[in-house]
């Protein structure tokens, strides 16, 4: 124990003896906070992209591997998030990741996993965190680590934007799949067949067979009180017509059934 503390003080002695500036512990939970939203948005995005046909359905029989799947992927980029030296939030906070016993040198990959490893146990490690002088983590006394701030971080203002470029990126993901994600349901599709089928749409169609603008409200409980619903337009965009379907999910089999169908010029609509 001598010997820890000892080293320990070493450190200390070593930090004030630098014009090198350690990261406070709100500046480091705050970068904690920004990464998790990262990995949140991440497996989430993965998700949209990585839909399976019929998804509104099979989350109705969703089994633990499924979750498993979602959450891992979360504690993955958590555990694999300093393995270029820093994180997204400690890049966009200005903040480094330096040896305690020689501040030019980074850790090695494998030092950096075996860090973030003990963030499965966050809470001993937060309140570790708030303890220390010097805002480190067990992991960072263990591993001989400490967080900087860094002195040749990208100004404040090209971090802002490098910030909202990365958001833009995820909204943008997101909005390019979302059709892609609506028609892979099984509600839309039967949506779909119920407006193809349908004999005052029947020469739209023959003019514009395309479908556009499709919206969901969907209520994935079996026999729901209000019903969902699957908003589209067939035709022109003056001329055509705005049509709601509305559906119920239905079990045994399990699937759609069309309850009504309503179609409204466009003019009307916008009067």
């Amino acid at each position: 124990m001598s010997f820890v503390a000892n080293t320990e003080t070493e450190n200390q002695e070593k930090l004030k003896g630098t014009r090198l500036q350690v990261s406070s512990a709100g500046k480091r939970l705050f970068a904690l906070l920004i990464d998790f939203i990262f990995a949140l948005l991440l497996a989430n995005t993965l998700v949209q992209i990585f839909r399976r046909e019929h998804w509104d359905l099979v989350m109705q029989s969703r089994d633990l591997s499924d979750l498993l799947t979602f959450y891992g992927s979360i504690v993955f980029v958590l555990i694999f998030k300093d393995v270029f030296g820093r994180s997204i939030g400690k890049l966009l906070l200005g903040m480094t990741i330096r040896k305690i016993d020689d501040f030019s040198q980074r850790p090695l990959f494998i030092e950096l996993l075996k860090r973030n490893l003990l963030l499965l146990f966050f809470p001993v490690e937060g309140v570790v965190l708030l303890r220390d002088g010097y805002a480190r983590r067990l992991a960072d006394k263990w591993w001989g680590t400490v967080v900087l701030d860094d002195q040749k971080a990208m100004r404040t203002i090209l971090r802002i934007f490098l910030g909202n470029i990365i958001l833009f990126g995820f909204f943008s993901v997101a909005i390019l799949f979302q059709r892609s994600g609506i028609e892979k349901t099984a509600a839309y599709q039967t949506a779909e067949q119920a407006i193809r089928s349908h004999l005052s749409l029947q020469l739209l169609l023959e003019q514009s067979p395309e479908i556009e603008e499709p919206e969901m409200h969907l209520d994935l409980r079996v026999n729901a009180e209000n019903p969902s619903l699957v908003r589209v337009r067939v035709g022109g965009e003056k001329t055509g017509k705005l049509v709601t379907v509305s559906l119920i999910l239905r079990e045994n089999p399990l699937g759609w059934e069309v309850l009504d169908l309503e179609a409204k010029p466009i003019r009307e609509v916008a009067d």
